[in-house]
């Protein structure tokens, strides 16, 4: 991140009470940015005053409550906010309930992004950030011409709902960046985790509170030994950041650095958020970020109670990418490096949901209960 960048600029967080905006958000208020968030739905918790709580509590974005597909409203948002960067994070992104409500997901993470990035063009904004996700690649696993790691020029192959989802909000932002020259960057993460994550279908703050709870974890069937990519919330922040940081170095001036056809179009504007080179990924074995479900589940056992978990079958309508990881050499070349490894990372997690136990236990409920 670049000492006083931030300071005084107009930035827009969209979805502004999810996991990672709420981090964001308090990190771009920390260094001195006016934060404006949308928010479409009043929540029984409220995540950034989570992580807020304690005696340096920063202080509060402006908060508008509007809905993403409403084009005009956006608009009006942005003319009077000045906004000069802009993170859209907000998604539907459960992916077992984006697939009972493929309706409402697409139109979410599709229509969403497609307005975002019309103001953005209209307006002149220099700075967008879209998130994308390493689910949008799908199954590489038997690829022999693109094998795993997935790489940014990859085909983009999510056949789920959700994956679908933001493989077209992807593709409509590099079409923005390539056709209408939007400085926009993709960023596709691999899974993050740390203190505040609400969203109880993931592996790691759902294993959390079944432990906390005294109850035995979850696998889904067939899972057991799928590989997955994790970084810790703080480091997912600082890569967000150091992006749209980057953005007017990454198209040069005048865009000259875009290129101009061919393969080398192919994800040009987009960026994997991992914590591995290829020469790193050579040996997976000492990746300590790229764990099975089982061996994060173990260390969570360990750490909190030891309680076997149980194997639950899926729905017949969910579908299980296999091994995901990622190589972020292209982020890394730009000053991209992760601070915190896996079993810090959990540590710390740990330590805030044992805090905040009694506030996220009926929330976490309907995740938990065997």
């Amino acid at each position: 991140m670049q000492k006083n960048f931030w300071y005084g600029k107009r930035v827009l967080v969209t979805g502004g009470e999810g996991f990672l905006a709420s981090h964001l958000v308090k990190q771009l208020i920390d260094v001195g940015a006016c934060v404006t968030t949308t928010v479409r739905h009043a929540r029984p918790l409220n995540t950034l005053n989570l992580i807020q709580k304690g005696p340096k509590k920063s202080a509060s974005p402006d908060v508008e409550h509007s809905d993403l597909l409403d084009f005009f409203a956006l608009r009006r948002i942005c003319d009077r906010h000045q906004i000069d960067t802009i993170f859209h994070l907000a998604a539907s992104a459960i992916v077992s309930d984006a697939a009972n409500s493929p309706m409402s997901t697409i139109e979410n993470n599709v229509v969403g992004t497609l307005n975002i990035l019309e103001v953005a063009r209209i307006n002149h904004i220099p700075r967008v950030v879209i998130a994308s996700t390493d689910k949008s690649y799908g199954d590489h696993a038997n690829d022999n011409l693109e094998k795993l790691p997935y790489r940014e020029n990859y085909a983009l192959r999510g056949l789920d709902v959700y994956s679908a989802s933001k493989v077209c909000a992807d593709v409509l932002s590099q079409t923005y960046s390539y056709q209408f020259k939007l400085p926009v960057v993709v960023l596709r993460p691999c899974n993050m985790y740390g203190p505040a994550d609400l969203n109880f279908s993931r592996l790691i703050p759902r294993t959390i509170m079944c432990l906390l709870s005294g109850r035995a974890p979850h696998i889904n069937a067939g899972n057991a030994d799928v590989l997955r990519e994790y970084m810790y919330i703080e480091d997912v922040v600082q890569g967000y950041l150091l992006a749209a940081e980057k953005v007017s170095d990454i198209y040069g001036e005048n865009n000259q650095n875009m290129p101009k056809h061919g393969k080398e179009t192919y994800g040009w504007a987009a960026f994997n958020l991992g914590s591995y080179t290829e020469k790193d990924l050579q040996n997976i074995s000492k990746c300590d970020k790229i764990r099975s479900v089982t061996t994060v589940i173990d260390m969570l056992r360990k750490k909190i109670k030891n309680i076997e978990p149980v194997v639950k079958a899926k729905a017949a309508n969910f579908i299980e990418i296999p091994d995901q990881y990622l190589d972020g050499g292209k982020l890394g070349k730009l000053g991209f490096k992760p601070k915190v490894n896996f079993e810090q990372g959990i540590d710390k997690t740990i330590s805030w949901y044992k805090e905040h136990f009694d506030d996220l236990s009926g929330l976490a409920e309907r995740y938990i209960a065997n």
